[in-house]
């Protein structure tokens, strides 16, 4: 194949040489030249020197022949042999007169099949124009280039950069064009390539810029976890010198009690799970850094694990402060729940003071006025009467006072009972429609719980008969997950976020602290002009575990 594309190629380089009336390689002016120093015969000029000749029997125009011969030879094997595309075409007809091996890999073709085909054929049709003004521009000034784009056989366009020079004997017209077609794809990657790496080198630049005046610690570790860069806001946190914190320095500033766990998030982080942890830095003089820590993994465009971004936040302060609300928090429980005490203490008290003598005495003073008019005349019984009129509405008077002070039924009727008779009592003093469901289904709480959950009833009513202008009330007792639930219910304007703030609302608040103090829990929603609906709960029995779950 390489010996009959020599072949053809040394063909058309002496169809050149024949067209344009010379010698493409120069050997017939050199054969001229000889043949005036020999005469023309290969005999010396008279006066000249004696041309030195190596085979005395051939003359020198037969030697300058086989010159020029060796010389297009030379010029067909570079032809063939060129890494880039050579091509002659025939401007008349505008084809191909010979191809070498690489213009036609470039098309993925053989030269045979390319030989007398178009020039143009294997440019696609948006490149024709410009490739035809180049054309014209070789014409005129001898050379053009241009870049462009050839159409290999699979469809795929191959970026190429084609030099046309037009070959024409003295001022005639042009006897053939001479494309040269480099491939400019490994040129275009080494250049987008070189560009990429300027990007990043910049896109570098700019993130240590970025990182080194950022709040927040800024890690960067290699794939095996090892610290390649520690922006000073991290330095500072931890207190470690630079040096010392690449590779896995860094490591030892983390608190001991929490290496196994970070040592577990950057395994997950490995597996492609998300890393967001809390943990502490213990500094050279033993002062803690607490921070929140964010990592993500750092892949090429392969998806190759190259690395890892670390992102700690200094939570110290933060979280001092949170510990100081927390504990601010749990005072203001304390005292509620010291106050509450205090005074459910003081209403026993009351209650039973009010009970065991006042109601005594009136009770006594109503036998008396009773015994006094059974003994006594006509007209005075009436005066008597009244007096025993007052004496019972004393006494119904002060029944109510106890039973709001110390309802009697939550230790002698049970609460369920006791709700049902508060509700029955708060309908007939409100015109209220109180319905209360499932109270026979309460268990035994003991006095403390039985008697926050009655309290969160009774706030609930007085509230709804105060405040919510309601006409029907329905209150839900039943026992789910270890817990009793109450549910009250209104028909009434509704409680908005704004009116929880208000004074009447602090029985609500009160409330909600006692049951959380016993484990439980208080939520209220309420919809302007739909109702208001109290949803509270209490465990059965003690424990952190039911604590925990009730407030949530």
């Amino acid at each position: 194949m390489r010996a009959k594309g020599t072949a053809a190629v040394a063909a058309v380089l002496g169809w050149l040489r024949r067209l344009t009336g010379g010698h493409p390689s120069g050997s017939r002016a050199r054969a001229s030249a000889d043949d005036t120093r020999t005469g023309g015969a290969g005999r010396p000029v008279a006066g000249g020197p004696a041309a030195p000749s190596l085979n005395p029997t051939r003359s020198s125009r037969e030697r300058a022949t086989a010159g020029g011969q060796d010389l297009e030879r030379l010029w067909a094997q570079a032809a063939l042999l060129s890494s880039h595309g050579v091509a002659i075409v025939d401007p008349s007809s505008a084809t191909l007169r010979a191809v070498n091996a690489a213009y036609a890999q470039l098309v993925g073709r053989t030269p045979g099949q390319l030989e007398g085909q178009a020039s143009n054929a294997i440019y696609p049709a948006s490149e024709q124009l410009q490739l035809l003004i180049a054309e014209h521009a070789a014409d005129l000034n001898g050379a053009a280039t241009l870049q462009t784009q050839q159409l290999h056989r699979d469809g795929t366009l191959i970026p190429v950069e084609v030099t046309l020079v037009s070959v024409r004997a003295g001022s005639g017209p042009v006897g053939c064009r001479v494309q040269t077609v480099t491939d400019l794809r490994a040129r275009l990657r080494a250049e987008t390539e070189l560009r990429f790496g300027d990007v990043q080198h910049t896109a570098a630049a700019r993130f240590r810029q970025l990182a080194d005046s950022a709040p927040v610690g800024i890690l960067l570790m290699d794939a095996d976890g090892g610290l390649s860069y520690a922006n000073p806001c991290w330095l500072g946190i931890t207190e470690l010198p630079a040096e010392q914190a690449r590779g896995d320095g860094w490591w030892d500033a983390v608190h001991p009690d929490d290496r196994e766990r970070v040592s577990d998030a950057w395994e997950g982080l490995t597996r492609g799970a998300p890393l967001d942890i809390e943990f502490r830095y213990r500094r050279a003089g033993g002062e803690i850094r607490s921070v929140h820590s964010r990592a993500a993994a750092l892949r090429d465009e392969g998806g190759a694990l190259v690395g890892f971004m670390c992102v700690d936040v200094d939570v110290t302060e933060q979280l001092q402060q949170r510990a100081a609300i927390d504990g601010f928090h749990g005072r203001i429980r304390a005292l509620a729940n010291r106050l509450e005490r205090l005074r459910e203490d003081e209403r026993a008290e009351l209650a039973r003071r009010l009970h065991g003598t006042l109601r005594e005495e009136l009770t006594t003073l109503k036998g008396e006025i009773e015994s006094l008019r059974a003994r006594g005349a006509a007209p005075a019984a009436d005066s008597f009467g009244a007096l025993t009129e007052l004496a019972e509405r004393c006494l119904q008077h002060l029944r109510h006072i106890t039973f709001e002070l110390q309802p009697p039924g939550v230790e002698e009727l049970g609460l369920a009972d006791a709700m049902q008779r508060f509700a029955d009592e708060c309908a007939a003093q409100s015109g209220l429609r109180v319905e209360l469901t499932d109270a026979g289904a309460v268990p035994d709480l003991g006095r403390r719980r039985s008697l926050a959950l009655y309290r969160t009833l009774q706030e609930a009513l007085t509230n709804v008969v105060r405040h919510a202008r309601a006409s029907h009330v329905e209150a839900h007792v039943w026992v789910q997950d270890g817990a009793v639930h109450l549910r009250v219910s209104d028909d009434g304007v509704g409680i908005g976020d704004r009116d929880r703030g208000k004074a009447g609302c602090f029985g609500l608040l009160t409330a909600s602290e006692r049951l959380t103090q016993l484990g439980g829990a208080l939520r209220v929603f309420g919809v302007p002009g739909r109702g208001t609906t109290l949803d509270a709960s209490i465990p059965v029995g003690s424990g952190k575990g039911q604590r925990a779950g009730a407030m949530r």
